[in-house]
């Protein structure tokens, strides 16, 4: 399975410059295995796409199953 990324519905630019990438449930950031990131931020949103091929997987925690069941 593949994050696809919806810019409209994931992706904050409330300061110039800044794009702020909030996966939806059931998708991480694999930074590292024991944080449970779903939120970050970026200057670009050529390093943004970049960083979702690389980092972006799917994720089970209890904050992402309770997003997934209850939309």
């Amino acid at each position: 399975m593949k994050y696809k990324l919806n810019a409209a519905r994931d992706v904050d630019t409330d300061e110039p410059g800044v794009f702020i990438l909030n996966l939806p449930g059931g998708w991480k950031f694999d930074y590292d295995p024991f944080d449970l990131c779903h939120t970050y931020a970026y200057d670009s949103m050529r390093e943004l796409r970049a960083d979702i091929k690389l980092w972006v997987v799917p994720c089970n925690c209890l904050e992402c199953l309770n997003m997934i069941a209850n939309p």
